[in-house]
């Protein structure tokens, strides 16, 4: 397995134990990952414009509360999104 998909998905892993547990900081640690991973999309060309991320994060941000709760919960929702795309598009390349 990529190291890389590894990366991506530790974000969301570190989040939904954190947030089930009610480990906070676990929590916000899974966020940070999850931030980096958006970064660096970004800053290497991987992601021109990041409408869907945003997408996510506003409309978590509006359901949850407080509002930085909710757009920590959206951007770890898309990239779990983006990680199983990954899986997918790995899997599905190594079968051809």
């Amino acid at each position: 397995m990529n190291p890389f998909i590894l990366f991506t998905l530790s974000g969301p892993l570190a989040g939904a134990i954190g947030w089930f547990s009610d480990i906070f900081w676990l929590f916000w640690i899974g966020v940070a990952l999850a931030v980096v991973n958006l970064v660096m999309n970004l800053a290497s060309g991987v992601m021109k414009l990041p409408v869907l991320p945003l997408a996510f994060i506003l409309i978590s941000a509006v359901i949850l509360s407080p509002w930085h709760l909710g757009a920590g919960v959206g951007l770890l929702i898309w990239t779990t999104v983006e990680s199983v795309g990954e899986l997918m598009s790995k899997n599905t390349a190594d079968a051809s």
